[in-house]
Formats: C-alpha cells, sequence, structure tokens
C-alpha cells in the first residue's frame, strides 16, 4: 500500500462538552476563507495549502453531515495549525474537536472533520465516535492504525468521559463501526449519534443497536467474530470520491477506452494537500461488470513518483484496494473489480507538478 512518512503526533479527540466558543481560554484567529460549510481560520505560521484543499474541506463537510444524518446550521470552523505554547489540545496531539471548532495540525484532515460535524448532533459514545470517525475520515499512516485486534466488550467499556478513549481500540472501534454500517446500513449509526452520550454505559449500546437491528446482541457479536481482520486503509470509506458527483469520469466512449486527464499541481484548483509530501485529486469510474481490467497511464515529461490508490465504494474487509504506480509500466497493471463505483486517488509528490492520463481498458471497452 502507499507508503509514508507521516510523523504526525496521534489523533484525539478532546471531549470539550462545557467548552463554548467565546472561552477565555481558547481563540479561535481570524477567519480568512469562508466556503457554503466551512470557515477556514489559519494559526500565525500554518503552512499554505493547495488551490483545491479548502473547496475539499467545504465539500466534505457537507457529505460528512449526509453520511452522518446531521443538520448543519452554521460553517464548521477549521483551525489549521497547532501552536507549541497554548494550543488547546493534548500535547502531541494531532487535533482535537469542540462544538464550535476543530484543530487541527495539518490540512484537510478528515478524521477530525467527522468529529466536528458530528459534534452538531452533540457526539456519541466515544468508541462509536472514534469508530465512525476511522471509517469516514482519512486514510493517512499513523502508527495507532494497525490491524484491528482486541475484546469488542472490552473496548466499549473502557470510553467514558473520565478516561476517554485509548488510541489502542481506534482499530477495533473502526473495524466495528465498518461491520455494523455495511451488515445493517448507516440507521445504526445515526441512532448511535442521536441517542447515546460521550460516556452511555454499555447497556444504552446495546439496547440502541438492538432497537435499530431488530438483531439480538449476542446474534451480532457471534456473527461480528466470523468477520476478518483487517486496518483502517482497507475497511474505511472514501467518501469524496464515491459520493461526490462531479468526481465521476468517463472510462469509455462508445467502445472506445478514453484517455482521463488531470493536472494536479498546487496551484491547480482541484488539487488537495499538500500532506505528508503529497499532493493529490480524487476522480471516480463507474465498472460495468465483474472482471479484469488493464490500467494504462501516461505522465508529462520528466515527470516520476506517481501512485494511484483504487478504492472499491464500499467497506469492510473484503473491500477491493489496489495500488499502482503510473507511467509507462510493462506489463500492463491489471486489476480485479467488482462491478459498481470506484474513487480512484492520483498521487504526486509535493512540489512536483504534472500531467497525469489514465485509460481503463476492460469490459467492452478496448
Amino acid at each position: 500500500m502507499r507508503s509514508s512518512s507521516i510523523t504526525w503526533g496521534v489523533i484525539v479527540l478532546l471531549a470539550a462538552l462545557g467548552c463554548e466558543a467565546d472561552d477565555p481560554g481558547r481563540e479561535i484567529p481570524p477567519i480568512t476563507w469562508s466556503g457554503a460549510q466551512l470557515d477556514y481560520a489559519p494559526q500565525p505560521g500554518a503552512y499554505e495549502l493547495c488551490e483545491g484543499t479548502l473547496p475539499y474541506m467545504d465539500r466534505y463537510v457537507a457529505l460528512a453531515a449526509d453520511a452522518m444524518g446531521v443538520e448543519v446550521d452554521r460553517p464548521l470552523v477549521y483551525v489549521h495549525g497547532l501552536e507549541e505554547d497554548g494550543s488547546p489540545c493534548p500535547r502531541g496531539a494531532l487535533g482535537c474537536s469542540f462544538r464550535d471548532a476543530v484543530y487541527a495540525e495539518v490540512a484537510p484532515q478528515e478524521h477530525e472533520m467527522i468529529h466536528g460535524v458530528r459534534g452538531f448532533a452533540g457526539f456519541s459514545q466515544l468508541f462509536f465516535e472514534e469508530g465512525t470517525a476511522e471509517v469516514f475520515g482519512d486514510d493517512a499512516r499513523l502508527p495507532m492504525r494497525v490491524m484491528s485486534n482486541g475484546d469488542l466488550m472490552e473496548g466499549i467499556e473502557s470510553a467514558s468521559d473520565a478516561t476517554r478513549l485509548s488510541t489502542r481500540w481506534y482499530p477495533r472501534a473502526g473495524h466495528f463501526v465498518a461491520h455494523l454500517q455495511e451488515r445493517y446500513g448507516p440507521e445504526v449509526t445515526h441512532a448511535l449519534l442521536r441517542e447515546t452520550d460521550w460516556d452511555s454505559r454499555v447497556e444504552r449500546i446495546i439496547e440502541v443497536i438492538e432497537d435499530e437491528t431488530g438483531v439480538g446482541w449476542e446474534e451480532i457479536v457471534e456473527e461480528y467474530e466470523t468477520v476478518r481482520e483487517c486496518a483502517q486503509w482497507r475497511y474505511r470509506y472514501p467518501l469524496h470520491g464515491c459520493e461526490e458527483p462531479t468526481a465521476l469520469r468517463s472510462r469509455c466512449d462508445g467502445g472506445e477506452k478514453v484517455w482521463i486527464t488531470e493536472r494536479i499541481a498546487c496551484d491547480e484548483p482541484g488539487t488537495v494537500g499538500p500532506r505528508d509530501g503529497e499532493m493529490w485529486k480524487t476522480i471516480a469510474v463507474e465498472v460495468p461488470e465483474d472482471g479484469e481490467y488493464r490500467f494504462f497511464s501516461l505522465l508529462s515529461d520528466g515527470a516520476v513518483g506517481s501512485e494511484m490508490t483504487i478504492e472499491e465504494c464500499t467497506m469492510g474487509c473484503d473491500k477491493i484496494v489496489a495500488e499502482v504506480a503510473m507511467g509507462l509500466e510493462i506489463p500492463t497493471p491489471v486489476v480485479f473489480l467488482r462491478k459498481g463505483r470506484y474513487a480512484l486517488r492520483l498521487t504526486r509528490p509535493e512540489g512536483e507538478p504534472a500531467e497525469v492520463s489514465v485509460k481503463i481498458a476492460g469490459a467492452g471497452c478496448e
């Protein structure tokens, strides 16, 4: 999978239910950009973003609100950059969320944005709050994103307003939330958000899940124990690429494959980043039937180091995820795809703009 040199701190969701926007111990910097759903407030010294980052984040808020069943009645404030002195987040944390703002070291940081969106509805019990942010948030390679592990009930019981949720439980939380959502639908996620609080007891959690699914808890657990384990990069749902209509590209013109061409550069509208030395665009394609598909790609002269990540628009450990290098490759990469939509992330090294072109052959399109 995509390599990473990420050195970010561990993600921590700060339970700040009592903090209001006028909290004298926490200031929001001046807002320098506003969209329909997002206000951007950089700290002094925050690094400069690529042209498409803030529009992408603005749209992500709307997509997350739809996925969470949340009504966003005002813009989400995104404070970019964590000052060493006076940061409202725990020391060493990548970000934290309050009812009036999200604070993050980098942009975009979709994990924290999911918390920010859910904050409009009041947040849920911490095991499920963090699990949902892992399913619908970013795919950055962080130290705590290991293979899902640990006892389910122990993880749920460990979350409380007093102790928060240890990051060691994030893999299990995300894995279980992905299973619930894939098996029983988004209504379970919505119900847990509406009907639980930070430190709701296990009995309340079970009651909400049983009421929403119509299935007994013991049966749910028994079924879940048969699900294979995997890490977050596989069960995660690529929300923007799968749900944003403007991301969709035509793969064919009649029976002929066509070039999908994108310029990836920080001054190019639609390019997101930089983050961890990368900048990228995400597009989507529809696959009409199960089968093997060949990926042809070209780069502008002199460009090297491009990667394409192909993600099936589903969640869970059986999701198809593949990564291929972009540029003239011999033999041509071949990937088995199931029928459905796929998000394709086209990645370039930061500061190295290039035009990339992709053709996808298969299923009567040659």
